[in-house]
């Protein structure tokens, strides 16, 4: 992986976790989701995995804010 680039977890909620990618990206954040749930077909994988975004390393304090903010909403 390039080294610019890092994961931020964002939980096992696959709804919640495309509330905080959105959010992300209408703040200017480029990134990508990955789920972990074959595209919810196994809900099951996204709760033993959790889902990711994966984001530039300059981002990751921001992505990380603006999910302690939307937390629990959805």
């Amino acid at each position: 992986m390039n080294a610019n680039l890092v994961y931020v977890p964002v939980g096992p909620d696959r709804f919640q976790a495309q509330v905080i990618a959105e959010a992300c990206r209408n703040a200017g954040i480029r990134l990508e989701l990955l789920t972990a749930d074959e595209s919810g077909v196994d809900p099951m994988m996204g709760i033993v995995q959790g889902h990711r975004l994966l984001v530039a390393a300059k981002d990751a304090k921001r992505v990380e804010a603006i999910r302690g903010r939307l937390q629990g909403v959805g």
